[in-house]
């Protein structure tokens, strides 16, 4: 069934109540690996934790921003405290909390406005090459 398109406000609002969502990093052959319980098709790689843990908020944020623009209301975090681990997950894995990023949203929805510093650094690049 489709959704009817949301106004830039009710994106807005949808995007300021984005929640944090519970992901599992496991150790992967030559990195981690980023699964999320509300979200069983959606995973994320890294080679190091930080990166790992970088895309995994890059995919949780691009998820979520297709589910509002598709005029979806994301599902609500599970309860970390209410996830049973798994008895074969390897040894290492770990769960924590991702916030979504918001500013990204609100930017690639042309929902952010634009930076003032960068409009007039852009200027000052073309004028100081004629001089």
């Amino acid at each position: 069934m489709a959704k009817r398109k949301l106004s830039s406000a009710e994106l807005l609002r949808g995007i300021s109540a984005l929640k944090p969502y519970p992901a599992v990093l496991t150790p992967a052959q030559g990195g981690y690996e980023i699964v999320f319980p509300n979200f069983p098709k959606l995973t994320a790689y890294g080679v190091k934790l930080a990166q790992a843990e970088q895309a995994g908020v890059d995919v949780l944020s691009l998820h979520l921003q297709g589910l509002l623009t598709e005029g979806h209301q994301p599902p609500k975090p599970s309860d970390p405290e209410r996830l049973i681990p798994d008895e074969d997950e390897p040894l290492g894995t770990t769960m924590t909390m991702l916030k979504p990023d918001k500013k990204a949203i609100k930017r690639r929805l042309g929902l952010e406005p634009a930076e003032r510093g960068a409009a007039m650094a852009a200027t000052l690049g073309r004028v100081g090459k004629y001089r």
